[in-house]
């Protein structure tokens, strides 16, 4: 399997997941504390302790002043939360000015309903048609007095002479033809039967003619080739004794060759015969080749838990060479699904099975963004299925959700992190967007009992079994020494500690945790043991950082979610994939950047210390 094929698709699906999922935990995974009504959180956001008025920034409600002043961040001039501002008397909808909207760069997208396509990236290799190689064999035996044809590689035409024998059944056969020609008239089938032995023989009727003219017995005689194609396989060399049938070469025609990607096994759903898939070859850049998918194997490899998937393709220039590493992708409909609502994953701020979105009002005089809970399907590339919350037609936010969600958490409105207490205090107001009752989690389980009930150590600050926290504990300590490995560019020491932790994660006890703790670490564990799949054979370092991009963003999660013991430096790097989650945990606060070692060793920032004593 291609361990190289690109990783990033990887990390852009599993980004926001990953950062959601932290944020969900401290929604449904902390201990109950006292419910407050809508009006106490108000009052607490407008002023501070001593009863002062608090100033912030429209774009980064954040900033909390005890007098005017122009924002830290972006200069914008702050302005009191007690001032008149825009504003809706509806919970779940948040209304901002025009120039906060502008400076937020919040942007919509239109949701659709379409054929939902799912994009899988395979990587693969060319191969040849089985159905395509013949084998030259010895039809009479004999020893090898000289090879045409000599070397692996090299190419024969029909008719062309492959090989010179010595063989007494021939001689023989040839005196008894001489012997009976002069009967070629008065006993004409025995005149035949002596030919016929001959080219049972595979000797050609030009090779019989010759003997019968020169009146000679040939010592040595020529086999010639009856297929066209480049040879394969060499199993003979001059001097080698043969037997009647004993294989010599093996000849492929090249002109048709298969192209097997291979796959996870929890695409299959998706991949079938008679989709298109559209490959590129590392060894021809710029080149692009497309094909149909012939066939899926019905069985999967138990090493690498992956399904060969195999195309067809023409080769009549022979650029595509058996062996060459291909890179492919296969865009496959949803089978019997119809169309479906869809939406960019950008929107989606928390990922489970319930979600958030924040959809732009129409027909209002200033921004307006209403809090929605969606439930959603299928994950289909850069977008998500979309079963219920929303309608085709209305505007989700797919820039500056974040936003717009820490604003209206300072608002007292429903949000990620004030979805509870909003909800005790006013009904939905949207509950015509989804079917379901809004009070029901991902798990069936009512937030309310999700929320309240106790897990954990009895009188700890965790809610995890400590023997899970210890044993990915050193799942985290392992994932320390792979990123100092990558550090150092030491792609070999690196492989094993990739290794070690996928020893670590088999260690690790899913049962000791229950109900949301479970889910989520559930989540987790599919990238994750996917990512550690792909990179568990490689000691190429450049594969080894891309692969590392996306478990950093997993341990991040995993260290802040289940309150990991000890203190960490979540690092980030403005180089490394282009600025995009290019985030890395280190033990201490000293840079050492592991995605480019020491071409730009102290490349990056430090923007969190994580304290879990």
């Amino acid at each position: 399997m291609n361990t190289t094929f690109e990783l990033k698709k990887i990390l852009s699906i599993t980004g926001l997941i990953l950062m959601g999922l932290s944020i969900g935990w401290l929604l449904f995974g902390r201990a109950p504390v006292q419910q407050s009504t809508l009006s106490d959180h108000i009052d607490q956001a407008h002023t501070d302790e001593e009863g002062n008025i608090i100033y912030t920034c429209s774009m980064h409600p954040n900033i909390r002043e005890n007098e005017p002043g122009n924002c830290p961040i972006c200069g914008m001039e702050l302005i009191s939360i007690t001032q008149d501002a825009p504003h809706s008397d509806s919970p779940y909808e948040l209304t901002m000015s025009e120039a906060a909207s502008i400076l937020a760069e919040i942007q919509t997208t239109t949701v659709v309903k379409d054929i939902a396509v799912v994009k899988h990236r395979l990587p693969g290799k060319i191969m040849v048609d089985e159905r395509r190689i013949k084998t030259l064999s010895a039809n009479v035996p004999g020893r090898i007095e000289e090879l045409y044809v000599d070397f692996t590689g090299d190419y024969i035409n029909i008719g062309d002479p492959f090989a010179s024998i010595y063989s007494p059944q021939l001689i023989s056969a040839q005196k008894e033809l001489l012997e009976v020609v002069r009967y070629k008239e008065t006993n004409p089938s025995l005149y035949n039967a002596a030919r016929n032995k001959l080219m049972n023989w595979e000797i050609t009727q030009v090779q019989i003619n010759n003997m019968e003219s020169s009146r000679k017995v040939i010592n040595n005689v020529d086999i010639t080739s009856k297929v066209n194609g480049y040879v394969i396989g060499k199993m003979v060399d001059v001097g080698t004794h043969i037997q009647e049938g004993e294989s010599m070469f093996n000849v492929a025609d090249l002109s048709k060759v298969w192209v097997v990607f291979d796959a996870f096994e929890s695409t299959m759903e998706t991949i079938k015969i008679g989709d298109k898939v559209s490959f590129n070859v590392k060894a021809l850049p710029g080149k692009e080749f497309s094909a149909d998918i012939t066939y899926v194997d019905p069985l999967v490899n138990p090493e690498s838990r992956t399904v060969s998937v195999r195309a067809e393709i023409e080769n009549n220039n022979l650029s595509l060479k058996p062996n060459m590493l291909v890179q492919g992708v296969i865009d496959s409909k949803i089978r019997d699904s119809g169309e479906q609502l869809l939406i960019p994953k950008t929107a989606v701020l928390w990922t489970g099975e319930r979600s958030v979105v924040y959809v732009k009002k129409p027909n209002t005089t200033q921004p307006t963004f209403e809090f929605r809970e969606v439930t959603l399907g299928q994950r289909i590339g850069d977008l998500y299925i979309v079963k219920s919350g929303i309608s085709e037609g209305e505007e989700v936010v797919t820039h500056g959700a974040f936003k717009i969600d820490g604003a209206a958490q300072l608002a007292g409105k429903a949000s990620m992190m004030n979805r509870k207490s909003i909800e005790g205090t006013a009904r939905l107001s949207h509950e015509h967007h989804s079917t379901e009752d809004k009070s029901i989690g991902s798990s069936g389980m009512s937030i309310s009992s999700m929320t309240d009930s106790k897990r954990g150590d009895e009188g700890s600050k965790y809610y995890t079994p400590k023997q899970f926290r210890t044993q990915v504990e050193k799942l985290v300590l392992s994932y320390i020494d792979f990123k100092n490995a990558l550090v150092n560019s030491e792609p070999e020491l690196a492989s094993e500690e990739v290794n070690r932790m996928q020893s670590d994660l088999n260690n690790v006890d899913m049962s000791l945790v229950k109900g949301q703790d479970h889910m989520v670490w559930m989540t987790q564990l599919d990238t994750l043991q996917t990512t550690l799949d792909l990179l568990i054979d490689t000691k190429d370092l450049n594969s080894q950082r891309e692969g590392f991009l996306t478990l950093s963003n997993i341990i991040i999660s995993v260290v802040k979610t289940f309150q990991i013991e000890g203190v960490y430096y979540q690092q980030y790097c403005p180089m490394a994939n282009n600025g995009d989650n290019s985030y890395w945990l280190s033990e201490k606060e000293t840079i050492n950047n592991p995605y480019f070692g020491e071409q730009m060793l102290t490349c990056g920032e430090t923007i969190e210390r994580i304290d879990n004593k």
